[in-house]
């Protein structure tokens, strides 16, 4: 048995390798053409390796995207996850979120990358079930509302959707260079009006709990 896993090693390291180089020469195309204009002849050609390749780790070339994107909202879930003071109270979260994803979309070789993101959303209605910043910001919503910083009445994942509906908006507008930008403060203060409890600012009864 361990000389069969010992066999399997490299291959599977080779594997992993191979789609990862895939996955970077996937992205370099799509940030100089786009989704549409990108060729897999091209960018298996900068791999090296088999056009069958490519569509064995990616079958679209919209599934590069896909990774990309899950890619990065591990990086806010564990800047979430790392930082307490982010989760608390609920501005904190949301506040991080757009701050993360606006320094994104502000760095040339990601804004490309951010915006073919949000169009392909906008054309395909993807199951969020699998998004890893979708189910944490669950969570933080659920541990919100327990604090009495949300409504009763709204379902935690329903306010997350929302929420990121809200930035996916915000981040179009604020890389289109004829519009004034948008504030991120804003954005989350005007949210945060709409979902606070009616008998209170929210901040007023998380003090009254404390």
């Amino acid at each position: 048995m361990a000389s069969a896993v010992t066999s399997r090693g490299p291959r599977a390291r080779q594997r992993v390798e191979t789609r990862e180089r895939l996955f970077q020469a996937a992205l370099d195309e799509i940030r100089h053409t786009g989704v549409a204009g990108a060729q897999v002849d091209r960018i298996v050609a900068t791999a090296g390796v088999a056009r069958g390749t490519f569509y064995f780790h990616f079958p679209t070339k919209e599934d590069v995207l896909l990774e990309w994107e899950r890619r990065r909202e591990g990086e806010i879930v564990a800047l979430l996850k790392d930082n307490p003071h982010l989760r608390l109270p609920l501005r904190g979260a949301l506040l991080g979120v757009v701050t993360f994803l606006t320094a994104l979309e502000s760095a040339p070789s990601e804004r490309r990358l951010l915006l073919e993101t949000l169009a392909m959303h906008v054309r395909h209605m993807a199951d969020p079930s699998g998004y890893p910043l979708l189910n944490e910001l669950e969570k933080i919503v659920e541990a919100a509302r327990d604090r009495g910083e949300v409504r009763d009445d709204i379902q935690p994942r329903e306010l997350a959707i929302l929420f990121l509906s809200n930035v996916f908006g915000f981040l179009v507008g604020h890389a289109d260079p004829r519009l004034r930008q948008p504030d991120a403060n804003l954005l989350v203060d005007v949210f945060l009006t709409g979902v606070e409890p009616v008998n209170g600012s929210a901040s007023d009864t998380t003090r009254e709990r404390s």
